[in-house]
């Protein structure tokens, strides 16, 4: 068996056996929930779902309006939408601290363009009940498909907390 095979099925084992241990953990099971989330000079309301323990999916949803004046008194406004789906995949830790890797697609418009992205990362939420975590995170590789960008390395730091209903 070659090399690169052996490291396939050894990648996929280990990624199982982290999240079959999620089965006891405290984070949600089956339950919606809502959440805010700042960091990296923007911030956005979420939903999520939490499809079992282990796995996550949801949206981001932000608004920004502003308005201002510069030094000769012309007024200036800019208004931006942001929008991204994304996943989590919460990984075994312990019973009430789980880290966990995300993935996001996130489109952003305003000022008359609109940019759209693809975001990997890493992070840790701390579930103080079954219905409330409280995160952080960071993006590891952000790539940009409008306008063309590559990111790598720990960028766009952000923490949030997440409510969640019981079913």
């Amino acid at each position: 068996m070659k090399m690169s095979t052996m490291m396939k099925y050894f990648c996929v084992a280990l990624i199982a056996t982290m999240w079959y241990g999620t089965a006891l953990a405290q984070s949600p099971d089956r339950q919606m929930g809502l959440g805010v989330t700042v960091g990296s000079g923007s911030g956005a309301a979420h939903l999520v779902y939490a499809i079992n323990p282990g796995f996550h999916i949801g949206t981001q949803l932000g608004i920004n309006l502003a308005s201002s004046k510069n030094t000769s008194g012309e007024s200036y406004s800019s208004n931006q939408i942001y929008f991204a789906p994304y996943a989590k995949l919460i990984l075994a830790g312990m019973k009430d601290m789980k880290p966990y890797f995300f993935g996001a697609f996130g489109i952003n418009s305003g000022g008359g363009n609109t940019t759209t992205g693809l975001s990997v990362g890493a992070g840790g939420e701390y579930f103080a009940s079954r219905n409330v975590g409280l995160y952080g995170q960071f993006s590891i590789i952000n790539v940009g498909f409008d306008p063309s960008y590559t990111n790598i390395g720990i960028v766009f730091p952000q923490v949030g907390i997440e409510w969640f209903f019981n079913p």
